[in-house]
């Protein structure tokens, strides 16, 4: 009998002693902030481990993060926009585009009732997609001074954490947004493709991306579809436009027209060289470290991370990063505290970790070194200069990087471009992307006859493009006028480019 029991209690022993083993569950968090992010899983597991021990010390409480993950950046902009949108109509039973409209009158009601409010939409913070964002998301009201500043005025010294760096802001001056790390946008080049290449040669700057010998052997994401692509796009034009000027501080007109058109000449070759087009940069970057591409347009921490895992893989080390010989600035990738956010002190008690030295060590120490992340190498560089010091770099995954030299090479002057920023990507969409089985065909004939200098006329329809340095602002004016006429404005750049194309095909072949 005693044997008959214990066959029967046997099962349901097995499938007890789990649960009877398993470690206690961590206590439920008795705050959380909620942070609205594009950053991926890495980013968020270990700033959100590393803050519940941070708010535990320091602050004595339990406290965790609510990641709230909509998509990109560009998803995350729509879905202020919209929820802020409906809070202010569902306060002031009203609506108005013009609350969030930085360019509106001062004395706009709904803009002053707005910025007067204390409107919330249910998240504390906006944590990663890039300096511009933020900025936008500051004109339009969305996001409030954190005092980050006040309460830790050494943090912002040029020591520390500088106002600029090469030209680029690392914070908002009225507190609104704080640089939480630097990126540099650059090429990720996969070392055997581009020693297979004909003549073989090194990538060191934009135009050497847009050579065509890399014909078929380059990845590129659509910058409609990536902010971070858009930005990169936004560096060739400043490179060029600085190439252009005796004196880049103070261009010509004529000199302007000759950079812009320059710099859209090279981002054209860049999407005519492309054997296909990503929609997302860390698609184009694996892309590289696969070994489908020569070369991809990337940011620098995508191509640092695939370049240590396909080391690890393969044993040897097949794709490296390349800052662009006077090519590219530091940009800044901020945190905010969003308008009306429910908990704002846990809000602003999470900002001033990731600006601390203990919250700066994530972005770049190795995992498992003092101060580090517990498991993932984040392959990002922190925002102060603190941190690259001896006693910090010999525990960093990247300590040859620096910087701080890279900025002093280049110079961004943001009046040049940024006004135009919104334009880059739906005149890259309608003159480059949508019409690019058209683009490659020409480029190949143009290739195919010798090369550009062979036929200078096929060349000339290649090169035009709708809309010039003077004619920018009026055509982004009219573009943002509403979705349908933008939709339209692109689709006749799209036809205007597919019929040149066409034509420059047929005069590389007629000059053959």
């Amino acid at each position: 009998m005693s044997l008959r029991w214990a066959v029967i209690a046997l099962p349901a022993l097995l499938l007890a002693l789990p649960f009877a083993l398993r470690p206690a569950a961590d206590p439920a968090p008795q705050r959380q902030v909620v942070i609205i992010t594009p950053h991926g899983e890495a980013i968020r597991a270990e700033f959100g481990a590393a803050f519940a021990a941070w708010a535990k010390r320091e602050l004595g409480i339990e406290a965790g993060v609510d990641w709230r993950t909509p998509g990109g950046t560009g998803d995350i902009v729509r879905y202020l926009d919209d929820r802020y949108g409906e809070a202010f109509k569902q306060q002031f039973k009203r609506g108005s585009r013009s609350f969030n409209d930085a360019k509106a009158a001062k004395d706009d009601a709904d803009r002053s009732a707005f910025l007067a409010s204390n409107i919330g939409i249910g998240i504390d913070l906006f944590f990663g997609g890039g300096e511009f964002p933020h900025r936008q998301q500051a004109n339009k009201g969305y996001l409030v001074d954190a005092g980050i500043q006040r309460e830790q005025p050494g943090w912002f010294e040029a020591t520390v954490i500088p106002r600029e760096l090469s030209g680029e802001r690392m914070y908002d001056p009225e507190g609104r947004y704080y640089g939480a790390c630097i990126s540099a946008f650059g090429i990720a080049v996969h070392h055997d493709r581009l020693a297979a290449l004909s003549p073989p040669g090194p990538i060191e700057t934009w135009r050497d991306l847009a050579d065509g010998r890399l014909f078929g052997a380059v990845v590129v994401a659509d910058p409609s579809r990536s902010g971070a692509i858009a930005t990169a796009c936004e560096r060739v034009l400043q490179s060029e436009l600085a190439t252009a000027s005796a004196d880049p501080d103070k261009p010509t007109p004529a000199e302007l027209e000759a950079g812009w058109s320059a710099g859209w000449d090279v981002l054209r070759r860049i999407a005519a060289n492309s054997a296909w087009v990503s929609d997302g940069a860390s698609k184009a970057v694996r892309a590289v470290a696969r070994g489908d591409a020569a070369a991809g347009m990337c940011i620098d921490f995508h191509a640092r991370a695939e370049g240590e895992w396909t080391q690890i893989a393969s044993g040897a080390p097949r794709l490296s990063f390349v800052v662009p010989r006077a090519g590219t600035s530091l940009s800044a990738d901020p945190i905010s505290l969003l308008r009306g956010a429910p908990d704002r002190e846990l809000g602003v008690a999470f900002i001033r970790f990731v600006l601390s030295p203990e919250g700066q060590r994530l972005w770049n120490y190795r995992p498992g070194e003092p101060g580090g992340p517990g498991r993932y190498a984040l392959r990002r560089l922190p925002i102060r200069r603190d941190l690259y010091g001896p006693e910090h770099r010999q525990h960093m995954s990247d300590p040859d990087v620096d910087p701080f030299a890279d900025a002093a090479r280049f110079t961004y002057r943001g009046w040049l471009t940024g006004p135009l920023y919104s334009l880059i990507a739906p005149l890259a969409k309608g003159a480059l992307f949508d019409p690019r089985s058209e683009l490659h065909a020409a480029w190949r004939a143009i290739l195919d006859a010798g090369g550009p200098e062979r036929v200078p006329q096929a060349m000339a329809a290649f090169s035009r493009l709708p809309v010039g340095y003077a004619a920018a602002a009026a055509a982004l004016k009219d573009l943002q006028s509403s979705p349908l006429r933008r939709l339209e404005v692109v689709r006749q750049w799209a036809e205007a480019a597919r019929a040149q194309y066409r034509e420059a095909e047929r005069l590389a072949r007629e000059g053959r």
